[in-house]
């Protein structure tokens, strides 16, 4: 197992780990492009964990619609706010390539870390490694310039302006599209 710099097990890692662990409960799923796999006002019991492709979580405020998560290859996601709460989520969850993931029903991750206790660790690193993505976000949105957080977005993944459409980016940032094509014409 791979440890980085910063003597953490990189997500892709733990991924791994936790297909292998979980794969008497995951249920191979293939989206097209465009597909819309969970929406708005709907309950969730699923995590997806994307072994190819991409999807992206978003969410609608004032009629615009707002990036909250990308999922790449090796990635999860899920409607988090449904699946903890039991009520219905904020997002929206779609396929922005054809996409293949894995799905896995969260009540019966649940029982499974309940019956095998030592699998927790895995369970429990990823969601450290999620809360860390999430806390690097909300500081990046606090503190970073527009072109520090585009820098540091192409940093975590080189290849996401070639996959991604670039107003998703802009908005995954925080900024509008005019101000990433800035920041794109300064390169």
């Amino acid at each position: 197992m791979a440890i980085d710099k910063n003597g953490f097990v990189p997500i892709e890692d733990l991924v791994e780990q936790a297909i292998a662990a979980f794969e008497p409960f995951l249920t191979p799923a293939n989206y097209q492009q465009g597909e819309v796999i969970h929406r708005e006002g709907q309950n969730s019991n699923a995590i997806f964990i994307v072994t190819k492709g991409i999807l992206r979580s978003y969410y609608h405020v004032d009629g615009r619609d707002i990036t909250a998560y990308f999922a790449m290859d090796n990635h999860i996601i899920g409607a988090v706010d449904s699946l903890i709460k039991g009520e219905g989520s904020i997002y929206n969850i779609e396929a922005l390539e054809d996409t293949h993931a894995l799905k896995l029903h969260y009540g019966e991750m649940e029982y499974f870390l309940d019956q095998n206790p030592r699998f927790e660790r895995i369970a429990r690193r990823i969601s450290q490694m999620l809360y860390f993505d999430l806390v690097e976000r909300v500081e990046g949105m606090t503190f970073l310039s527009a072109k520090q957080k585009y820098d540091h977005l192409l940093k975590r993944h080189p290849t996401i302006t070639q996959r991604v459409n670039l107003g998703h980016i802009a908005s995954f940032l925080g900024i509008t599209p005019e101000t990433l094509s800035r920041i794109r014409g300064q390169k």
